[in-house]
């Protein structure tokens, strides 16, 4: 009887051409750290703009607020967006924030704006083209039975719900929740 073969760390493969048996992954997508790295290359000596991820966004994506040097970024946008359609909303903000730092008294969406934008790469409008009404379609929402533990998932909020184990609730507060490729995340 032959002894179970064990796979070595060091096959000659690996040792020929390193890095053949490794899987190339990809590194996740920090959309905080691409907004901090974007400010400081355009802005080094400004103040950096606080950002916040805000639950109660519903229509809007993003958002700038001056007075506070705040951006503000939807949980849907986060939870239910592409990478891409992340990056495009937040650079958007990313663009106001650098024109207030450059010119604090100038218009919201006026020349240094679109300067601002064509500096990165941006169409320069008042709105940003994300399609998201795919969004609702993976929008569910959640409440928790007290008597098992289990999360119900309605597409609607219901006054009256009965649960698998039989008990029947009348939830006060739903969860709003996003259907993902990784299950589900709240919003």
């Amino acid at each position: 009887m032959t002894p179970p073969r064990t796979r070595t760390s060091n096959s000659l493969a690996q040792l020929a051409l390193p890095g053949l048996d490794t899987p190339v992954v990809p590194p996740p997508f920090d959309l905080f750290e691409v907004i901090r790295n974007t400010f400081r290359r355009w802005v080094p000596d400004g103040d950096m703009p606080v950002i916040k991820v805000s639950r109660r966004m519903m229509r809007t994506l993003g958002s700038f607020t001056p007075s506070r040097n705040q951006i503000r970024l939807s949980s849907r946008l986060l939870a239910l967006g592409t990478p891409e359609e992340q990056q495009h909303v937040a650079l958007h903000e990313v663009a106001h924030a650098i024109v207030h730092q450059r010119t604090p008294k100038a218009r919201a969406h006026g020349k240094e704006f679109k300067i601002a934008c064509s500096e990165l790469g941006l169409d320069a409008g008042r709105f940003v083209s994300v399609d998201h009404s795919a969004w609702r379609d993976r929008l569910r929402y959640a409440v928790e039975c007290p008597s098992c533990g289990e999360n119900i998932l309605r597409r609607k909020r219901a006054r009256k719900v009965k649960c698998d184990c039989g008990s029947k609730l009348k939830p006060r507060e739903w969860s709003a929740v996003g259907m993902t490729e990784t299950g589900l995340k709240r919003l």
